[in-house]
């Protein structure tokens, strides 16, 4: 498949939001009844500049630099759920704003499929067509992709990262024990739960943690505490993403994409 090379993006859009070292990623609640009833709505988020410890909403009057909705049609969501194919636009500012970018996944299968038995479900891991998300410009230009990927250590969840030329670049995983046969979780500090699995950025070639722009961080992907309504009342979640020391804007786009898959193929169907 030919892609067109990247064009270079302009300081007055997209380095906007990809110069700050590490934004919040905040998911928008649903509506109670959409809760109640388990309905599929379109995922929203919205983006802010900044490391937030707590992960809380955004009511100090911080300004929130991009918006992210999806758009994909009621019967796909309902019906196909994980699977489903959708686009979601980068905004600058809130949901109004200019498109500076569209992450689109195609059709995929689940990373896992559910088999219901008596004593519970089993998560057995499939490793065909799996999902992946592509990074353009409104123009159709290609900017790079993130994707799943399956070894063999198929309960541990892996994510790869290229660039515009399909070169890997990034791999993000969290920690393992029993011989890379297990996530390893960790337990919070401040402003986190008591255990949380942090998906760290990677150097593709050596699997080494790679330092964050920000100094004395790693690049990571985590999931940080909402507040104790946003927790026990949504399956809305809050991220953190701290950007790999001197990450391009392009890269960063594509991480900010992979925060996007890691929360749509592994938090929300792990809930």
């Amino acid at each position: 498949m030919q892609y067109a090379m990247a064009a270079p993006m302009t300081a007055n859009s997209m380095s906007s939001v990809f110069q700050h070292p590490c934004i919040s990623v905040q998911q928008t609640k649903r509506g109670c009844l959409q809760e109640c009833l388990g309905c599929e709505a379109r995922n929203e988020y919205k983006v802010f500049a900044g490391h937030v410890e707590q992960g809380q909403p955004r009511a100090e009057g911080i300004p929130q630099i991009a918006h992210l909705l999806e758009e994909s049609s009621c019967p796909k969501r309902f019906c196909c759920g994980e699977m489903r194919s959708f686009t979601i636009p980068l905004t600058l500012g809130d949901k109004d704003g200019e498109v500076l970018l569209e992450y689109t996944k195609p059709w995929s299968c689940p990373i896992c499929i559910h088999i219901h038995t008596d004593n519970g479900t089993i998560d057995c891991p499939c490793c065909c067509c799996l999902p992946k998300l592509h990074t353009k410009l409104p123009n159709g230009t290609f900017l790079g992709s993130s994707e799943y990927y399956c070894d063999m250590f198929c309960f541990v969840p892996k994510f790869r990262v290229r660039d515009q030329n399909g070169t890997p670049v990034y791999r993000i995983s969290p920690d393992t024990c029993c011989g890379n046969c297990c996530v390893l979780p960790q337990c919070g500090g401040a402003g986190s739960k008591c255990l949380y699995i942090p998906f760290y950025i990677r150097d593709h070639s050596t699997s080494q943690k790679l330092d964050g722009a920000m100094p004395g961080t790693r690049a990571e992907i985590r999931k940080v505490w909402s507040g104790f309504k946003k927790e026990c009342c949504t399956t809305a979640d809050n991220f953190q993403v701290v950007f790999p020391q001197g990450s391009t804007p392009e890269m960063r786009a594509n991480l900010l994409g992979a925060n996007l898959l890691i929360d749509f193929t592994f938090f929300e169907q792990h809930n």
